[in-house]
């Protein structure tokens, strides 16, 4: 089983991949930190699931020059392009943000979860929050999982 994990921050990529290491030994996992190159890696191999976060940057920052072009629904994009290159795995967001934009286009992460269900029907599977100080996220991740028939219970 392969599982692709696209996430620029290091800390929550870290925090992440523990948990999957964990419960998921053998399963192989393969990074991406940024929306392009998240999209021409789902293009490339297939995967069995797919963890995104909803805001990433377009582009990998390299040494000489950071990452300052953030999208904030840089993962809606991604599942756009999947779908517009007919890919069809299962997707978890996995996002440390309640609200998404800002006003007068600010979301909350229900509203972005229902309209990603709407919209993306072939493989989106739900919303991950992530919060450091807090292990609900990993109860919510391992719930996702065994829904997408992923693990066991």
């Amino acid at each position: 089983m392969k599982i692709l994990v696209v996430e620029d921050d290091e800390n929550k990529r870290t925090q992440l991949l523990r948990f999957l290491n964990e419960l998921l030994p053998e399963r192989a996992i393969t990074t991406e930190c940024s929306l392009n190159s998240g999209v021409r890696r789902v293009r490339q191999e297939h995967f069995d699931l797919i963890i995104l976060d909803m805001t990433l940057p377009t582009y990998d920052a390299s040494p000489d020059e950071p990452a300052d072009d953030t999208h904030i629904f840089g993962g809606r994009e991604f599942l756009s392009q999947m779908e517009r290159f007919d890919i069809v795995t299962p997707v978890i967001v996995f996002t440390q943000f309640e609200l998404f934009g800002k006003p007068p286009n600010e979301m909350r992460i229900e509203d972005l979860d229902r309209e990603l269900k709407e919209e993306f029907t072939d493989s989106y599977n739900g919303t991950i929050y992530y919060h450091a100080s807090l292990d609900s996220w990993k109860y919510q991740l391992k719930e996702l999982l065994i829904a997408t028939s992923i693990i066991s219970r």
